[in-house]
Order: C-alpha cells, then sequence, then structure tokens
C-alpha cells in the first residue's frame, strides 16, 4: 500500500518501528523477559517443578545481579545492534560467549554477596540458565531471520533450476535469500559430482549432472535455468539450450560467469545475467599483453578517432584503465562524442588524467592538426573513424571512399608530420577479396597507411592496420537487430542459411588493436587468431531460443537472400598472403600484400571520382587497385557486384 493513503495508525505505527530507539528498546525488554524465564526456569528443571524454600531465599536479588551482569555483557559485546534478520554463525558465537561471561560474572557477585560461598544457592541453576538463555537468544534471532526469509522465497512465481557445484550454490543460496530474487525460488540444484545426489541444501534437493535435465525440467517445473560454474562454458551452456530446444520445453536463461565473484561473496542479484549468445559462441577469449600495453599507453598522450563509436569508445575505455597524461576523444558526431565525453570524465578525473572532447572530421587535416599541437603532441593515434555498414555503403559509394580512404590518408598524412610515435589503423575481415564498397574502401585505408613511403631521417610514426571480424552488439551489427526483430514478435531476417561469420567480442577487438599497436613494427597488418567461423542461422536461432520461444513455430526465420556486395563467408586473409606468427600469443603479422597489389593509390585520381559522385568509377578503379577484388563481374568488367557465394575461402592462421 502507497504510504500516503495509509491510515493514520498505520503510519504512525510505521513511523514508530523505524525509530532505531524503539527497536532497541524492543530487543532490551527481549532480553530482560529471557533472564527471568530463564532463571525461574532453570530452578523449575533442577528441583523438578518443587523448589525447596531456602532455594527462594534472596531470590528477587540474584535476579537483579543477572539483569546487572548479562545487560553489562549485552552492550559490551554489542548485542543489542544485531540486526536479527542477518543473523549468521558468528552472531550465534559471540551471544553465546557474552552470556558465558555474563554467567561467570553473576556467579562471582552472587559468590561475594552470600558471604563467598554457595550456600544456599544452586550452582546447577546457573549453568541451566544460561544454557536456556542462550536457547532464547538464538531462537528468538534465528526464526527472525527464518520468517524474513521464507517470506522472500515465497515472493516470486518463478521456479529456478541451478547448475553448479555445490560450493558455488550454497554461496548463491545466502546471497539469494537476504535479498530476494523476482525470478522465484530455487527448487533444484544439479551438481557435476555424482556423490551429491539425493543430499540437501539449504532444503534444496541435489539432482545429477547424468540426469536428463529436460526431464528435470519437467518434473521440477522449472521457469529458469541458473548457470553457476562449471556449467558456464559455451559448450555445456549449449548443450543444455539445445537439450531443451529439442524437448519443446521452454526457459530463461540466466548465468552467474564469475568464479571470483562467487568465491569473495560478492555475489547478489545484480550479478545474475541474462544468458547472452556471446556466452554460447565457440571462441577463445583473447588475453593482452598488459605488460606492453602499459609501456605503449601509461603516461603518454593519446588521441582517438571515431571515439564515440562501437570500437572508438571501447578503446578509449580501456586506454583510461592503462593510466595515460592525456586522453583526446576526436569524433565528428556531437551526440556520440556528448555520451562518451560524460562517461569517461568521472574516470579519467580520478584516475587524474587530461581528457579532451573535440568535435573533428578526419578529412580536415588542418583540424586535427590543430588539436594534436593543442595537446602537446600525441604519442599514440588510433584511427577508429569509419564507415562500416555495406549496404548502406553500396548507396554512398563517393562519402564511403571520401571518409575510408581519404580521411585515413588525411589522419596518416598529419600524423606523419605531426611526429606522432605510432598510428594504428582499425581494419576488417571485409577488406580480403573485398565485394563490397565498404570492404573495397578498407583495403585501400590499409594500403594508404602500411604501403606509405618512408621519410627522410626525424619521421618516427610506425604505422600498423589491425584487422579482424565481426564484433558481437556493435552499431548496426546483428545481434541488436535480432534482439529488435525477436521483441517485436519477428519475424527474424537472415540473408542465407549458409552465412557465416567471425566473431568476437567488442572488448576482445580493442584487446587486439591496443596490443598489435605495442608490438615494434612498422608498416604492417595484423591479424588475430579467430577460431571457427558461425553460421548466422544457427545464430539467429539460438537467440529466439535463449529468449524464450519456439524458431519457425513462435518466432519465424526468415530468409532474404545476399544484399549487394554480401559475402556467405568473410576471410581474414587471402591465399597469397605472407603471414607469420609474432612473439604474441594469437596474433599474426603479415608480411607480404596479397596478390601483388603493385599499383600505388593516387588520391587526386580517388578524388575526382568522390567529387563526380562516380560510383561505377570508384568501383572499377578499387578493383583496379585490389588483387582478388570481386567489386566487378569477371564477364564484362563492368557493372555492380554480385554476392560471393562460389569460392571457397582461404583458412584463417
Amino acid at each position: 500500500m502507497n504510504p500516503a493513503i495509509q491510515p493514520a495508525p498505520s503510519r504512525a505505527l510505521a513511523r514508530l518501528w523505524e525509530s532505531t530507539l524503539f527497536r532497541r528498546s524492543l530487543a532490551t525488554v527481549f532480553h530482560l523477559a529471557g533472564i527471568a524465564l530463564a532463571h525461574f526456569a532453570a530452578y523449575l528443571l533442577r528441583f523438578e517443578f518443587e523448589i525447596p524454600e531456602r532455594q527462594l531465599v534472596n531470590f528477587e536479588a540474584r535476579v537483579a545481579i543477572l539483569f546487572g551482569c548479562y545487560l553489562v555483557c549485552i552492550f559490551a559485546f554489542g548485542l543489542h545492534r544485531g540486526m536479527w534478520r542477518f543473523f549468521t554463525l558468528r552472531d550465534a558465537v559471540v551471544t553465546a560467549v557474552a552470556f558465558g561471561v555474563g554467567t561467570l560474572l553473576a556467579a562471582a557477585f552472587i559468590y561475594a554477596v552470600n558471604g563467598y560461598s554457595f550456600d544456599g544457592v544452586s550452582r546447577a541453576v546457573l549453568v541451566v540458565t544460561y544454557l536456556l538463555l542462550v536457547a532464547w537468544e538464538l531462537g528468538g534471532r534465528g526464526l527472525a531471520r527464518l520468517l524474513r526469509e521464507n517470506t522472500l522465497r515465497s515472493g516470486g512465481e518463478g521456479r529456478i533450476l541451478v547448475l553448479g557445484r555445490p560450493e558455488e550454490a550454497d554461496v548463491l543460496l545466502r546471497s539469494l535469500q537476504p535479498h530476494g530474487t523476482s525470478s522465484g525460488r530455487v527448487v533444484g540444484i544439479v551438481s557435476d559430482d555424482p556423490r551429491h545426489k539425493g543430499a540437501k541444501l539449504r532444503g534444496v534437493r541435489v539432482h545429477s549432472s547424468a540426469d536428463s535435465i529436460p526431464e528435470l525440467v519437467r518434473s521440477l517445473s522449472a521457469t529458469t535455468i541458473l548457470f553457476l560454474p562449471p556449467f558456464t562454458g559455451p559448450l555445456r551452456i549449449r548443450g543444455v539450450v539445445d537439450a531443451l530446444a529439442e524437448s519443446k520445453l521452454k526457459c530463461d536463461y540466466r548465468v552467474v560467469p564469475s568464479l571470483e565473484e562467487i568465491a569473495s561473496g560478492l555475489v547478489d542479484v545484480s550479478a545474475i545475467r541474462t544468458v547472452a549468445i556471446e556466452d554460447l559462441l565457440p571462441r577463445l577469449p583473447y588475453e593482452a599483453a598488459t605488460d606492453r600495453l602499459e609501456g605503449m599507453i601509461a603516461g603518454r598522450r593519446i588521441l582517438v578517432t571515431g571515439a564515440g563509436g562501437s570500437i572508438g569508445s571501447e578503446i578509449c575505455r580501456q586506454v583510461l584503465k592503462h593510466r595515460p597524461a592525456a586522453l583526446v576523444l576526436y569524433e565528428l558526431s556531437e551526440f556520440h562524442l556528448f555520451e562518451i565525453e560524460r562517461e569517461l570524465a568521472p574516470v579519467a578525473d580520478k584516475a587524474g588524467v587530461a581528457l579532451v572532447a573535440v568535435a573533428g572530421d578526419v578529412k580536415r587535416g588542418e583540424q586535427l592538426r590543430s588539436v594534436i599541437r593543442g595537446a602537446g603532441g600525441i604519442d599514440v593515434l588510433y584511427h577508429a573513424a569509419a564507415y562500416k555498414h555495406v549496404d548502406l555503403m553500396e548507396r554512398n559509394a563517393a562519402a564511403c571512399f571520401q571518409n575510408n580512404v581519404v580521411g585515413t590518408h588525411v589522419a596518416a598524412k598529419v600524423a606523419e608530420e605531426e611526429g606522432v610515435g605510432d598510428f594504428v589503423l582499425v581494419s576488417t575481415d571485409k577488406a580480403v577479396r573485398p565485394t563490397s564498397l565498404m570492404g573495397a574502401s578498407k583495403r585501400l585505408a590499409e594500403r594508404v597507411v602500411v604501403e606509405r613511403p618512408v621519410r627522410a631521417e626525424g619521421c618516427r610514426t610506425r604505422f600498423k592496420a589491425v584487422r579482424f571480424g565481426n564484433v558481437l552488439g556493435s552499431n548496426g551489427s546483428v545481434i541488436p537487430i535480432f534482439r529488435e526483430q525477436i521483441a517485436r514478435g519477428g519475424p527474424v531476417t537472415v540473408t542465407s542459411p549458409k552465412v557465416t561469420r567471425f566473431f568476437m567480442t567488442i572488448p576482445e577487438a580493442v584487446e587486439l588493436v591496443l596490443t598489435a599497436g605495442a608490438i615494434e613494427e612498422d608498416r604492417r597488418i595484423f591479424v588475430l587468431e579467430m577460431g571457427e567461423p558461425v553460421r548466422i542461422d544457427d545464430m539467429a536461432r539460438r537467440m529466439i531460443e535463449l529468449s524464450g520461444f519456439v524458431p519457425d513455430v513462435e518466432i519465424p526465420v526468415v530468409y532474404t537472400g545476399l544484399k549487394k556486395g554480401e559475402k556467405e563467408y568473410e576471410e581474414l586473409l587471402t591465399d597469397d598472403e605472407d603471414v607469420v606468427r609474432t612473439d604474441l600469443d594469437r596474433i599474426w603479422v603479415v608480411r607480404k600484400s596479397g596478390l601483388e597489389e603493385v599499383e600505388a593509390v593516387d588520391l587526386g585520381r580517388l578524388l575526382e571520382l568522390v567529387d563526380e559522385g562516380d560510383e561505377a568509377g570508384l568501383r572499377a578503379y578499387a578493383h583496379s587497385l585490389i588483387g582478388g577484388s570481386r567489386l566487378l563481374p569477371p564477364s564484362d568488367g563492368a557493372g555492380g557486384a554480385e554476392p560471393a557465394t562460389d569460392a571457397e575461402p582461404a583458412e584463417a592462421p
């Protein structure tokens, strides 16, 4: 009920109950009542309910001594401040010790006032009083906690099946019980160890992982599957999701991914998140070489173009962790610049990093030059500003080449002239044997960076490009689109059942960019070992299942066909590119450019075509510059690109 519409007596009682003084006074009354009742009950038990007259002599005085001694210990040990709803084993030990000390003090006082004798005083009564009083105190606190936990457990309507080791499950249950969860109550635990089968943990039955998960879900009427280690690996989660999908059972899937969070006792409701498609992808996370990044970034001046984009903003976040001297955010979009500055300003202020936000265009060389000089020079420039949406760029060819190629050339030229230490270009797997204008523009951007002639002495800029596949959840990627389509009830649109892509998370992609930038090589393209490609159709269907729906039944999957410029597969390198492993795990470097691209990029010619808005000319010129390009059909060498579906991709490193 809303407090504003509660009756006046109810509001008065609520305010009284919120008073700390009132609640501690009630606790003191509880203690005093317990002392009196325990002492009297001890006499009854000791003398079998027939108390001799001589034992009642000075009874009131002895009770007064007990009150005084026990109250001193209650306040000394802080028992009056305890929160009964959160009563723990430690609190039980402290309570037992406090009343033990109080009993010894009372015995000493009674012995002294009784003429240094226990004549007429039963020492057994004191011992029984202590035992009964401890039972009273522990019982009252335990009952308060039990009532609260039962209230919380009965609050949610859902039924949760936990998959994890009993150790982690116990920490989770202890964490959930004080806070409650809207998902409901835990009805079962599945353990990897068959020895635990049939046992109970905090009143919840433990099952074996050898049991059929679909049968357990059905028999327990579970509505939510909660994954704990070691069930949080992609194969384990995918196996459970597939098994339930085959059995036509629907559940919510949630995960507590961090064993460290569980072990440290930091798990609470906020740590439980919905299982995402990232949790199911068969990929190995990349771990950055932290020592190299410290040398590359710490105490240095960093500039990031496209700082408000998916990749650029994550570069800024990770750069800040290594405490640079200054971080310049260079972004064309006012909104994205505002958002990333607002997010990073408190972090930068706490870390003592000078944060500068500049609304700027990479195609305007003098503006970029002014920013670099205003920052007192830049040590590392990460160039993440780019147009990247394949279909949209097919319809905006001039803007695509002007931003991705000319903008990269301008930024590289200014960086070279202003003595920037390292220039790192963020590239894409679509630059390999491109079929799209976006991919072609990124390949040419790679070339204008890594094929720059080495200038005379005095130029110290090292140029690098970093090539990787799709990033999960980036602006314009398929995963946010699939989520929106599922939220609307479908259909989920997939171009083709055969389309495959390499995937990695945005943090992993950025770790590659930062780590590759720290490698002391010049004019090289770096490639990450990304594992196996993933079918987009499989990804769409798994996302539907994770959302609690049945593909093609509740949410239809519709195939739309490849759009102009799209491939059924992506490649990270061509057969003709010579790649060797670097000294860093899972990072390769391209030693030789593919397919003998010997003709230099003529920026003047490119600018003429851009100014004329000549899409056909841009397509033909880019095709002539890129070995293995499929921007033009092989039949007549003119016209638009056709989707690439026949050739086999080169194997990833």
